[in-house]
């Protein structure tokens, strides 16, 4: 026996049982078609197929980096693979990879590793990818991918709770909130109500704003407009009087004997007539009121 630190890769079909049972022949020639991807890319990124059952693959990396970089190529070709099946009959791998000491006996290997791979595997999505801490460790500033940290799980078989990963890659289409714990759940709600707020507060602050610069009211604009018709006093449809116009002096006095009551010499009599001829005491017929009333006192009866 020989002790070794490898990567350990489990990669097992999703829902084995399902498609079994629903088209047994048809799931077979499925799973030993989709192996010939699989063990290419696993030849390509220096891993090694020690293990294989009928619903399962098992394989060692010599480095953490290349056994995520190649579970994630799987997953989008099986991805690719589906395209042409519908939903109930689509076939996924569910993955785990973990890195420890393990035992190899006769080109097998056994221990710790494998066993935590194994049971990662069973905290992954079908179609997802789930990896210990040490692996992310190893991997999170060296891959084009997301991390979903899920917590410690206690799985089956292993004494202490493994603390676990969930790997996105930035072009995956589905949504990893269903494989984050429940506060990653919660917080993500929060956060996406808190934007909510913030977006609507600010409307309606701009909404606000504009309307008091304005000068108006938001809702009652038109009691508050003012209007330049409004502002200006009504307009009246009255002509405005007639000023009236002096006669000439000279006219006004020498027709004065002409008038019945200019044999009339008192004052008072002469100052009524004036007034009746149109001279009302203004400034500008002072004269001509004064030469008439002289006159008509002097007048012949």
């Amino acid at each position: 026996m020989r002790r070794k630190i490898s990567a350990i890769l489990v990669a097992r079909i999703a829902d084995y049982g399902r498609l079994i049972a629903d088209d047994e022949e048809e799931t077979l020639r499925r799973i030993a078609s989709s192996r010939t991807p699989t063990d290419d890319l696993i030849a390509a990124a220096g891993g090694r197929i020690f293990n294989a059952a009928g619903d399962a693959v098992l394989a060692e990396f010599p480095s953490a980096v290349e056994a995520v970089r190649c579970a994630i190529d799987i997953q989008e070709s099986l991805r690719t693979h589906n395209l042409a099946y519908p939903t109930s009959r689509e076939m996924s791998y569910r993955i785990g990879i973990g890195i420890g000491d393990v035992v190899e006996r006769a080109g097998d290997l056994l221990g710790d590793g494998v066993n935590i791979a194994a049971r990662l595997e069973s905290l992954a999505e079908a179609g997802g990818i789930c990896i210990s801490r040490a692996v992310h460790e190893q991997v999170s500033n060296k891959l084009s991918a997301r991390f979903i940290d899920i917590g410690a799980r206690k799985v089956k078989n292993i004494p202490e709770p493994v603390h676990a990963y969930i790997v996105v890659t930035w072009d995956d289409g589905v949504s990893p909130a269903t494989a984050a714990p429940a506060n990653a759940k919660s917080a993500k709600r929060l956060s996406v109500g808190l934007v909510g707020a913030f977006i609507l507060g600010s409307a309606a602050f701009g909404f606000f704003l504009a309307s008091f610069l304005a000068g108006q009211r938001p809702y009652d604009e038109a009691a508050s407009i003012p209007t330049a018709v409004a502002a200006l006093p009504p307009v009246s449809t009255t002509p405005p009087p007639t000023p009236p116009t002096s006669a000439p002096a000279i006219r006004r006095a020498s027709s004065a004997m002409n008038e019945p009551d200019a044999a009339k010499r008192s004052l008072q009599s002469c100052t009524e007539l004036a007034i009746h001829r149109g001279w009302t005491g203004a400034l500008q017929d002072k004269n001509g009121k004064t030469a008439f009333i002289a006159t008509c006192m002097q007048g012949s009866p």
